[in-house]
């Protein structure tokens, strides 16, 4: 490490200072998840050791129940997530209930083959949404079903009727390469990679019949089992982690050291704030935990261990978040915090198999300063096809550029790769990309792909060369390109609003409005649904639809839940309830 020291003496606002500026230069991390040796897994996918480790060090390469003390078993290997089974006095407590309806009944019939009998399930406990789709299968006469009071509408929004959806499913799909082929080198090297199961698996989700306050630590007696429920929002909101203090156990979501925890989803999420998460260890570790089985990874047996995996966990998401915070001190924008960001490297080698630390940083950077970084081109930048117009005639033209992807033939680095890359991006954004230029680029994000330890960025990296290939497809479906996906995820069905709540359903139209047709249009109108007794105001003014429940002075329409549905959908038209509402028809594209 070089330090050098200079002295700074300035006058600010009327303030004189002197201080002593020392510049340093570590060894670098940027980068640290791109490796130059490759492994071949069994499945013939070609990837980093970490990555190809994942399945071991998660010990879910086998499905497997696993008894972790007394009565009390982790399900594992059908997926990344783990069901935990609690015996208690008065029936069995099942904690979360994995993917589908189909795995959970296959996860049944090995628990109650390792206890040697029929189970009676007085409860299941929800730590979260996102392995909730399996309840039909552990239900029995009385089983009660607990779980956060923001539970289902979180839910709701993920998969009900939602204008996101689509784009929200498409990038889901790409990052966990469940359009990936099951073998070869662009398999999945591990169960971090999902199957398209995932999207079309039958759900077995059942609504909670008892629900925890937000922000709440409560205590319940279930199946005759003293439990807390501690909140512990990590990568969602509505999560929480149970202890049973008479046997020591925390079951938690999320917080566990075998893998960095995935501050930052390259598909999109809302943002995951790594203090909330500091939080929700630092009241896990108020308890005195003997037996730590969180829902992704190992079991952590033993004080030492479960603390030990806990600590890990919670400092890595307040280094991230105070070294961006420093780091933002220092003047450093997103792109440089995240080359120049520093993790002790026990915490930090081989453990960036989900995500990367540089993602995490620039999600934090985002998050509390925005997009905006000095360089104040960034302000009113040209248009993208312009600015890679510009910047491929400044390179010399389009061959002058073609030489340098030809140069860089074959690929063999992964620096190669990145500059590659970034030429195609250019000829790409121009529409004009060659078909050997297109060959380097499939070659370039393959090749990242599979160098990289991230399954994040190996998702998207080797779904982008599958793409350029042609080989992207959904049942019968063929992938050009991910809008045309991101529609067919995204289309609206009568099923769905079906099973939406009928507030959604009209919200919905908000979002059909296509605001340069709308431009200087003006109707108003209510709707009363009377199977619900509920009235909605709906005004088209200034480019938008705007829905309240004051009532305006347009008519009101008598309408039930199918018929709006049938509205929104086109299967019936405005025009049908009045001559003046034809202008919403004009206005809105479904």
């Amino acid at each position: 490490m070089i330090n050098t020291k200079k002295t700074l003496t300035a006058t600010l606002m009327g303030l004189s200072f002197t201080a002593i500026a020392t510049t340093s230069e570590p060894t670098s991390q940027y980068g640290m998840s791109l490796h130059d040796e490759l492994v071949t897994t069994a499945n013939g996918a070609v990837t980093t050791f970490p990555q190809a480790n994942v399945n071991k060090n998660w010990e879910v390469e086998t499905k497997q129940v696993t008894e972790i003390t007394d009565d009390v078993y982790r399900i594992a290997g059908w997926g990344i997530g783990n069901i935990i089974a609690v015996k208690g006095s008065e029936g069995w407590v099942i904690i979360d209930t994995g993917d589908n309806k189909k795995y959970a009944k296959e996860q049944r019939l090995a628990l109650e083959e390792k206890v040697g009998q029929p189970i009676n399930v007085a409860a299941v406990l929800y730590t979260h949404t996102h392995y909730a789709h399996g309840t039909e299968a552990w239900l029995d006469e009385a089983t009660k079903i607990y779980g956060h009071e923001h539970l289902v509408a979180n839910l709701q929004a993920d998969s009900g009727v939602s204008v996101l959806s689509g784009n929200f499913n498409t990038r889901a799909a790409i990052q966990f390469g469940m359009l990936h082929p099951t073998h070869g080198e662009d398999a999945f090297p591990s169960l971090l990679g999902f199957s398209a199961e995932k999207l079309t698996g039958t759900s077995g989700f059942v609504a909670p019949t008892v629900t925890f306050a937000d922000g709440v630590v409560e205590t319940h007696s279930i199946a005759g089992i003293t439990v807390e429920v501690l909140p512990s929002p990590t990568d969602v909101l509505d999560s929480v982690a149970f202890y049973f203090p008479e046997t020591k156990l925390l079951v938690s979501n999320a917080m566990n050291n075998g893998s960095m925890f995935n501050l930052y989803t390259l598909r999109g999420d809302v943002y995951r704030d790594p203090i909330r998460l500091v939080k929700a260890a630092d009241l896990a570790l108020s308890r005195d935990i003997k037996y730590h089985v969180d829902i992704h990874g190992a079991a952590n047996i033993g004080e030492k261990n479960a603390r030990e995996a806990l600590e890990s966990f919670r400092d890595s998401m307040q280094l991230i978040h105070d070294q961006t915070y420093r780091g933002i001190a220092m003047g450093k924008d997103a792109q440089e915090i995240a080359e120049w960001i520093y993790m002790p490297e026990e915490q930090r080698v081989g453990k960036e198999t989900y995500g990367q630390v540089e993602s995490y940083a620039k999600q934090v950077y985002s998050a509390r300063i925005g997009w905006m970084g000095w360089d104040v081109y960034e302000i009113n930048p040209l248009p993208k096809q312009t600015q890679a117009s510009r910047t491929v005639e400044a390179m010399g033209g389009g061959e002058a550029v073609l030489s340098m992807i030809d140069k860089e033939r074959p690929i063999d680095n992964v620096q190669s790769a990145q500059w590659v890359l970034h030429l195609t991006s250019q000829l790409t954004n121009m529409n004009d990309l060659p078909d050997a230029a297109k060959q380097a680029r499939i070659e370039a994000a393959r090749m990242l792909g599979q160098h990289t330890t991230s399954a994040n960025a190996r998702g998207f990296y080797v779904s982008e060369a599958l793409l350029l290939e042609g080989k992207l497809s959904l049942g019968e479906f063929t992938i050009n390109d991910y809008q045309e996906l991101s529609r067919v995820l995204g289309a609206m069905t009568a099923e769905k609003l079906y099973q939406s709540p009928v507030n959604d359903n009209v919200q919905y139209l908000r979002y059909l409005v296509d605001s340069r047709k709308a431009e200087g249009k003006f109707v108003e109108f209510n709707v009363k649904f009377t199977e619900y007794n509920e009235l909605y105001s709906i005004v088209l003014r200034n480019g938008v639809i705007a829905i309240t429940h004051q009532p305006n002075s347009g008519k009101t329409f008598e309408l039930d839940k199918r018929e709006w549905n049938q509205l929104v959908l086109g299967e019936k038209r405005f025009s049908e309830l009045d001559d003046e509402l034809a202008i919403i028809e004009q206005v809105i594209v479904r």
